[in-house]
């Protein structure tokens, strides 16, 4: 009898297991997240975070939040030992993001004596929670790493599991237009090495607005002109330049000192749906004295289709800002009328849906629809709260690997925090994450010092 009871018990207990997995496989996951590229870095707090990232338990933690809410990654005081007050551009950036790994540079002068111009660069494995610090390039090396947006993050597809950095240099740093070389770090060798590439296309002088891993390919953007793109893994990659859409270059910049931040404020280049997608915010003036006087602003999306082919874009709509200040949902949402928002990121699973700014407001607008569908309080600079950092350059979307979905140990799920306009307050449990944001900050406690060129470290 004894034994028998002991089997029922067992066996009520494996039924509770499997509906208990089964009920959380049911759950929807979020397989995105709005991801701030400028860490939080926890300096000598004494609470749950700063126990997670300990010495020997990880190093790092992920805060995640369903959009249009951001997610933060968290790194420890051992990584990040600069303290950013003493000079509010000092901070950390993530570089690039890949499925399962991201990429972040950090300033060591606070322990190594060394400037802020000559940072450390971690790749990071978000899935077991492990950072390891890239080693220094050569000294004998023609080319180095400098601090530019520059670099890419691509998976490896011969080595399951690894990935490849490469940062693309000019022939002549001072003119920028023409590129002849790639440097490169592969995580299944650990070494360095430098490829030259087998063609180089003449080119403006080229700016630096981030690098897209996609198709197999590196992308390098400047967001004036265009994109060069390269298959890394080649012996002797064929650099190949692919322009804006007809209309969309701005020619004639010159050495001139370039409106970078308008630019990233008003056009982005993201993928979605598997292809490549150009917005615009078309209707402004780059002039720095006419900015605040729009024609007829409108937002404009293109598709990417044939890089190689005669006709490489695809146009897909545009939508004036005065029809969607006009519709009823912007208006519930409390958004101002006729004050443009500056671009964020889109959708990587419905390239319908662009995220903008509306200073610290971070909403998704459905662009067809002309429908706000969400609008969330969003500080992409969490800790100085700086309004500076509130455009394209400062966050973009990061498709998570299944290891991140939920919670996990390396990651701390907030809750959705999502509403959208007209409906009520969301729910207890979001509630809750929005107190405990609160307290993080509380902890947080710093010395609060205004950024004035946010571009001063990254750019």
């Amino acid at each position: 009898m004894a034994s028998e009871a002991a089997e029922s018990s067992r066996a009520r207990e494996e039924a509770a297991e499997r509906e208990a997995s089964e009920a959380v496989a049911r759950q929807p996951q979020r397989s995105w997240v709005a991801l701030a590229s400028i860490p939080v870095v926890v300096y000598g707090a004494n609470d749950a975070r700063a126990e997670a990232i300990a010495p020997g338990a990880a190093d790092l933690l992920l805060e995640l939040h369903d959009p249009p809410r951001a997610s933060y990654l968290v790194l420890p005081e051992r990584l990040v030992p600069d303290p950013r007050w003493r000079e509010p551009n000092n901070f950390a950036y993530i570089i690039a993001a890949a499925r399962d790994r991201l990429l972040f540079m950090a300033s060591q002068r606070a322990t190594q004596g060394r400037g802020v111009l000559d940072p450390d660069y971690f790749l990071c494995n978000v899935s077991d929670g492990t950072a390891a610090r890239l080693p220094a390039v050569p000294a004998d090396f023609p080319i180095m790493l400098f601090p530019r947006r520059t670099m890419g993050l691509i998976a490896d597809p011969r080595c399951p599991g690894h990935y490849m950095i490469a940062q693309l240099h000019p022939d002549d740093e001072a003119a920028m237009k023409r590129h002849d070389a790639l440097l490169c770090y592969s995580t299944a060798t650990g070494q360095w090495s430098v490829k030259q590439l087998a063609s180089a296309p003449d080119h403006e002088p080229w700016g630096a607005h981030g690098v897209i891993a996609h198709g197999g390919l590196l992308w390098w953007v400047d967001i004036a002109y265009g994109m060069l793109f390269c298959d890394p893994f080649d012996d002797h990659p064929r650099l190949r330049l692919l322009p804006l859409p007809t209309g969309c270059e701005m020619h004639g910049l010159g050495n001139n000192v370039r409106p970078t931040i308008l630019m990233d404020q008003r056009r982005l280049i993201r993928p979605s749906q598997g292809m490549l997608r150009y917005v615009e915010i078309q209707g402004l003036s780059y002039d720095h004295a006419d900015v605040d006087d729009p024609i007829s602003p409108a937002v404009t999306m293109w598709t990417l289709v044939d890089p190689e082919g005669p006709h490489p874009w695809r146009f897909e709509c545009e939508v004036s800002f005065d029809d969607i200040w006009a519709h009823d949902s912007y208006v519930a949402a409390g958004l101002p009328q006729g004050k443009v928002p500056k671009l964020a990121l889109v959708d990587p699973n419905n390239h319908d849906v662009v995220y903008f700014f509306q200073d610290t407001a971070l909403f998704a607008l459905d662009v067809r629809a002309r429908r706000v569908l969400a609008c969330e309080e969003c500080f992409v600079d969490r800790v100085f709260q700086d309004p500076l950092f509130q455009y394209s350059r400062f966050i973009d979307a990061w498709e998570l690997p299944p290891t991140v979905r939920g919670d996990g140990p390396a990651s701390s799920d907030g809750g959705s925090g999502t509403k959208g306009p007209g409906h009520e307050e969301e729910s207890d449990a979001a509630t809750g994450s929005d107190e405990e944001m609160a307290s993080l900050l509380s902890q947080l406690e710093v010395i609060r010092s205004r950024a004035t060129r946010p571009e001063a470290f990254v750019d």
